[in-house]
């Protein structure tokens, strides 16, 4: 039982990094801090058609496109969602 215990608390741990991972150390081909400061981070992101980024996480944000897209989005969890924007006016 503490075998079983003790698994499942590395799983949450090593799963709780995953999702922490920074997007613009993990993706900087794509990510770009614009600004950072204690209150705020701007992050630009630019990819292609095609273009994968590795699982990452993103505390509050807002997000302002400037150009249309779709993106599919697959969470730890394994949950998959579709996301559609239309650039902002």
């Amino acid at each position: 039982m503490n075998h079983i215990f003790l698994t499942a608390a590395l799983v949450l741990v090593l799963t709780s990094r995953i999702m922490a991972q920074d997007p613009a150390k993990t993706d900087s081909d794509k990510y770009s801090i614009v600004l950072e400061n204690e209150r705020v981070r701007v992050l630009e992101y630019n990819d292609k058609p095609g273009d994968r980024t590795t699982m990452h996480r993103h505390p509050d944000f807002v997000l302002y496109a400037v150009s249309p897209f779709k993106r599919k989005l697959t969470f730890p969890d394994g949950k998959v969602v579709i996301r559609i924007s239309k650039p902002a006016k």
